[in-house]
C-alpha cells in the first residue's frame, strides 16, 4: 500500500487514543463495587443451576427405579396370585406338585417383600430429592431476583461510564470507517498481538506505546525512514513526526 498521509496517521493515533479510553472506561466499570457484587451473584446462580441439574438427574434415575420396582412387584403379585389360585382351586392334587406350588409361592412372596423394602428406600430417596429440588428452585428464584436487582444497581452506578462508553464507541466507529482498510487491519493485528495498544508515536526519542527510550542510531534511522514503521523495541506500529 502507498505511504499513509499525515491525515491518516493522525486519525490512526486518534483511534488508538479512543481504544485506550474505551479500555480505561471498561476497567472502571468492571471495578465498580456493584459490578463485583453482580459477578458474585451470577457465580452463585451458575452454582445453583449446576446443583439443580445434578439433583434433577438423580431424581429422574430414582423415579425410573421406582417405576421399574413397581412393575416388577406387580408381575410378582400376579404370579403369586396365580399360584395361589392353582393351590386352592383343586386343579393340583399331586402332593409333590402341591409342595412345589407352595414353595414357589413362598419364594415369590420373599421376592415381593425384598422388592417392597427396596421400593420403600427408593420412595424415601425420591421424597428427599423432591424436597431438595424444591429448595433449589426457591434458592434459584431468589438468586436470579438478586441478579436482576444488582444489575439495576450496577447500571445506575455505571450510568455515567456507560454513557461515555457509548459515546466512545460511536467515535471509534467513525474513526475506523475513515481509515484506509489496509492500515486499519495492520493496526488491528498489532493491537491484538500487543494487548490492545497497536500504535505509538516517536516523542523525545521514545516510543509512546512502550515508553522505552531509543538509541540515537535507531532514532536517526527512524527519522530518515517512512512516516509509519515499527518500533525496534516493542514491534508496534510507530508514527514518525515530520
Amino acid at each position: 500500500m502507498a505511504e499513509p498521509t499525515t491525515e491518516q496517521l493522525d486519525l490512526l493515533l486518534a483511534l488508538q487514543d479512543t481504544d485506550s479510553r474505551i479500555r480505561r472506561l471498561e476497567h472502571q466499570r468492571d471495578d465498580l463495587p456493584e459490578q463485583q457484587q453482580l459477578d458474585a451473584a451470577e457465580v452463585r446462580v451458575a452454582e445453583l443451576v449446576g446443583e439443580h441439574d445434578e439433583v434433577h438427574l438423580e431424581l429422574d434415575r430414582a423415579a425410573a427405579q421406582q417405576r421399574q420396582l413397581e412393575r416388577e412387584i406387580e408381575v410378582l403379585v400376579e404370579r403369586r396370585d396365580a399360584e395361589r389360585a392353582r393351590l386352592y382351586d383343586g386343579t393340583v392334587t399331586n402332593e409333590r406338585e402341591l409342595r412345589s406350588v407352595e414353595a414357589e409361592i413362598s419364594s415369590v412372596e420373599r421376592r415381593i417383600s425384598e422388592h417392597e423394602d427396596t421400593l420403600l428406600e427408593v420412595l424415601e430417596q425420591v421424597e428427599g430429592l423432591e424436597t431438595r429440588q424444591a429448595d433449589l428452585d426457591a434458592a434459584l428464584t431468589a438468586a436470579r431476583d438478586q441478579v436482576a436487582e444488582l444489575t439495576s444497581a450496577r447500571d445506575e452506578a455505571a450510568k455515567g461510564i456507560l454513557a461515555e462508553l457509548a459515546e466512545a464507541a460511536v467515535e471509534r466507529d467513525r474513526q475506523a470507517g475513515e481509515l484506509d482498510p489496509e492500515l486499519l487491519e495492520r493496526y488491528r493485528t498489532a493491537a491484538q498481538r500487543a494487548g490492545g495498544v497497536g500504535v505509538g508515536r516517536l516523542e523525545n526519542n521514545t516510543c509512546s506505546a512502550c515508553r522505552i527510550g531509543l538509541s540515537m542510531a535507531d532514532v536517526g534511522e527512524l527519522l530518515a525512514g517512512p512516516p509509519l514503521t515499527t518500533c525496534p523495541e516493542c514491534r508496534r506500529l510507530l508514527v514518525i513526526p515530520e
